[in-house]
């Protein structure tokens, strides 16, 4: 009797660590899916309200800018309007430029589409880097499928000497968001590297 007591007394609180355990879990991963899920619809948000802007700003330099004419702004910055038919910085790769263009814009929407709920369940901060990129990428690809004179561009900036670069709204989004993108990628490598490392002391 005495020992089948100290027995049942020994497996209790196993039990109740084993319960306490799964409440933990639950706890843990409720917060994370729930953050999570927030992280992409703020993503989502992001996305649109960045298309939005540089459509928006396309709008305005088409309606109030003459083609050709310039507004300076500063010393090195000015406002002209001109129409990209080309790919980026209005390179020409053939006569198929154009297509090429909208299938490549149209397959890095879908990559940033497919990654990001991975991106961002490791570094929430790349709701901001996929939004801005997507965002930008939804704005020049709308620009190309509906804009009958092509690509408007209106920031131009002039670098050294006689050579000028004319951006819009979208293009800056994606330099943005491709730089606010750097740190994220090293968080993902740290994460696969720990990753290994567990993997690597579990199986030993």
């Amino acid at each position: 009797m005495h020992t089948a007591n100290q027995t049942f007394d020994r497996s209790a609180p196993t039990v109740s660590r084993a319960a306490a355990l799964r409440v933990s879990t639950r706890r843990t991963t409720a917060p994370r899916t729930t953050d999570t899920r927030s992280s992409l619809l703020d993503y989502g948000a992001l996305v649109i309200a960045a298309a939005a802007a540089d459509l928006l700003t396309k709008w305005i330099a088409v309606a109030s800018l003459g083609q050709g004419s310039t507004v300076e702004l500063m010393d090195r910055l000015s406002l002209m309007l001109v129409f990209n038919t080309g790919s980026a910085g209005g390179v020409m790769v053939g006569p198929y430029t154009w297509q090429l263009n909208v299938l490549v814009t149209l397959a890095a929407l879908v990559l940033i589409t497919v990654v990001a709920p991975s991106l961002i369940a490791v570094d929430r901060n790349a709701r901001v880097s996929l939004g801005l990129v997507a965002g930008g990428a939804l704005g020049n690809l709308a620009s190309m499928l509906f804009g009958p004179a092509g690509v408007a561009d209106f920031l131009a900036l002039r670098l050294a000497g006689d050579t000028i670069i004319v951006m819009n709204v979208a293009d800056l989004e994606l330099w943005a968001g491709a730089l606010l993108l750097l740190p994220v990628v090293l968080t993902l490598v740290r994460a696969i590297r720990a990753e290994r490392a567990a993997d690597a002391i579990g199986g030993a």
